[in-house]
């Protein structure tokens, strides 16, 4: 299939018919339409649609299944999937696969992730192949790919600031590093309300846990990855934010009704609906109070909702018809464990593609030539049943979709440059100085002070302990504070707490004591599963019997601040990363921003202007009440 020379005749037909001979019409052919003096306008053609429409005509069945199907590939022949080989690239040759999305596992540095890229296009563009979607998961902060890239502060920090253009900014940054390497699709950003708080998998991914904010954040990031040319992808529809289930492990279920949705976790996806996003992924959920189509459970006979990802409601009802999306809808990974368990391989792509879905992610993992095979014959499987159990529409209208995205991001445009200067270009432009310098600047704008008893900002001399609550924590504060050198007459030592468990002898004859506390999961909130949460609250009494402040640092989920309210300041600063180490224990990349900031902000290199985008409420035990005791929006600033 060559679809430019498609290309080139369909535009050759355009230019006949719009540029040919004028005949004047006949005073018998006019018609007046007494209610209106002019004809109605013709409806606009997209180019992008018509030459996906061109394409996609010449693509058998079996190929149009394929170029739905997102691969991943962490690891080949059992070695990391870090370069090609002979068996991938014709894998890649000789069909037609929409994309591919990489992992930790796949990017050892920025040359050979770019090197990668390369040669992934290169394969699928052999035999006039169509270009991939060439993607990974990059949200920033907490959520980060790849060794060397800039970071940013994350999504919960860019939501404390208060400020859309900070959230375009980190968008930008991202977008031009991943197109550099040669990525072309970001499943980003997140539009997740984070509206439960033991939530075990959006936390800090979410901007905040109210409904508007995340919206126009989630706005204003998609946009700015799409004008950065990467295609955008908001998830995890229509919202991961209200449920205690990972669904990498299990099937969530929540009781909220379609009025209850509407008013909360529909927010963000009905303003992305309206163009800002490419994509929309969409979630393993099950609403009962919303759904009523069942599916008998392979895990144990019992009878399931068919979760908003297989939902005809759910995707083609609410999203589309309602919200009006009209772009690229695809499922979250199809290898996940709420799937998996209960959902037959072939009944879920069926379900998927039946409800309105366009692209399956991972429908299975590529690991060697058997899984290969693999893969061929569930794509195979899948065509057979085009006419029975999937309309010949309904695929079409899918493979459309996704070509006219790829025409619209200029993807299918995609041409063989210098591999060597491509690679070059990339190693000296991502994580550059430049990048550092202003995600600094974006950092230092989401730290948030939620207590101050006139400790802060420390402008005076004398020594301070700073404790980080692991190695990366403590090494990212040296690193912060290394970087104020000239700016503070402190002197500073610094400790690895181990979470508790290597607490200081004794803190007196210091000025103040800084501690980092990381809280990742509600278990930490027992004192059985870990003693990190006391030891510091030890650690703030002895501080204060020895007549010394002590300053807590919140890095990741920040509903440890109500532990804390002994301590002179809290301090907010949703990103946990530290220094960042390979596997050998050699430092890897740049600093995670957030840390850092927070010590900008302590030591007064700048003032804080942020507040807190989530409620926090009291703990209670290991869980939370009812009581807020920060309520979102508090934050000092001087």
């Amino acid at each position: 299939m060559n679809y430019k020379k498609i290309l080139a005749g369909l535009l050759a037909v355009m230019c006949f018919v719009g540029c040919g001979s004028k005949t004047e019409p006949k005073e018998e052919d006019v018609i007046i339409d007494p209610a209106q003096d002019t004809a109605p306008p013709e409806p606009e053609i997209d180019p992008n649609e018509q030459r996906a429409i061109a394409i996609a005509e010449d693509l058998t069945t079996k190929e149009k299944i394929e170029q739905l199907f997102i691969l991943s590939m962490h690891s080949y022949n059992g070695a990391p999937f870090l370069e090609m080989n002979p068996e991938v690239e014709a894998m890649f040759a000789n069909h037609q696969y929409g994309g591919i999305i990489l992992f930790d596992e796949n990017m050892a540095d920025i040359a050979q992730t770019t090197a990668l890229n390369y040669d992934l296009q290169a394969a699928a563009v052999q035999n006039n192949g169509i270009p991939l979607l060439t993607s990974v998961d990059q949200e920033g902060g907490y959520l980060l790919r790849g060794t060397g890239v800039t970071d940013t502060p994350g999504n919960m920090a860019l939501g404390a600031s208060g400020q859309t253009r900070l959230a375009s900014s980190a968008a930008s940054i991202l977008a031009t590093e991943l197109a550099t390497m040669g990525f072309n699709t970001d499943f980003a950003p997140d539009a997740d309300v984070n509206s439960e708080p033991a939530n075990p998998i959006i936390g800090i991914r979410s901007f905040s846990d109210d409904p508007l904010a995340a919206a126009s954040f989630a706005s204003a990031f998609a946009k700015s990855l799409g004008e950065n040319g990467i295609v955008s992808c908001g998830k995890h529809y229509p919202g991961h934010g209200n449920v205690a289930t990972d669904s990498h492990t299990g099937l969530p279920v929540s009781d909220m009704t379609i009025e209850e949705l509407q008013n909360n976790d529909l927010i963000p996806f009905a303003s992305l609906a309206k163009g800002d996003a490419d994509m929309i992924m969409t979630a393993h959920i099950c609403y009962p109070n919303v759904e009523t189509e069942t599916y008998i459970s392979k895990l144990d006979g019992s009878e399931i909702t068919l979760p908003a990802m297989l939902s005809q409601t759910f995707v083609q009802g609410i999203l589309r018809d309602d919200l009006g999306f009209d772009g690229v809808v695809t499922t979250d990974s199809m290898m996940m464990g709420a799937l998996t368990q209960h959902f037959d391989p072939i009944d879920a792509a069926v379900l998927a593609l039946n409800a309105g879905v366009d692209v399956l992610l991972m429908p299975m993992e590529v690991t060697d030539a058997a899984a290969q095979t693999s893969l061929d014959q569930y794509a195979e499987t899948l065509a057979g049943l085009v006419g029975e159990r999937i309309s010949e529409e309904r695929l079409n209208e899918a493979v459309t979709r996704v070509l006219t995205m790829k025409a619209r991001r200029g993807i299918l445009d995609w041409s063989a440059g210098d591999r060597a200067a491509l690679i070059q270009k990339a190693t000296e432009f991502v994580g550059s100085d430049a990048n550092l310098e202003s995600e600094r600047a974006i950092a230092d704008q989401c730290v948030t002070v939620v207590k101050n008893d006139g400790v802060l900002p420390l402008t005076g001399s004398g020594r301070v302990l700073l404790a980080g609550v692991q190695e990366t924590q403590r090494a990212s504060l040296e690193e912060g504070f290394r970087r104020l050198a000239g700016e503070t007459s402190y002197e500073a030592d610094f400790i690895n707490l181990s979470y508790g468990k290597n607490m200081p002898g004794s803190v007196a004859g210091y000025d103040a004591v800084i501690v980092t506390s990381w809280l990742n999961n509600m278990s930490q909130f027992d004192p059985a599963e870990s003693v990190m949460i006391p030891q510091i609250q030890s650690l703030i009494q002895q501080a204060h019997a020895a007549g010394v402040p002590c300053i807590v640092i919140s890095t990741e989920l920040p509903y440890d601040l109500s532990c804390y309210e002994d301590a002179d300041a809290l301090l907010a600063v949703y990103n946990p990363v530290g220094l960042r180490y390979s596997e050998s224990g050699a430092v890897t990349g740049a600093v995670g921003p957030n840390i850092p900031a927070a010590l900008d902000i302590i030591f007064g290199h700048c003032g804080p202007s942020a507040s807190l985008p989530v409620n926090i409420p009291r703990v209670e035990g290991t869980g939370f009440t009812d009581e807020i005791v920060y309520p979102r929006g508090t934050g000092i600033t001087w």
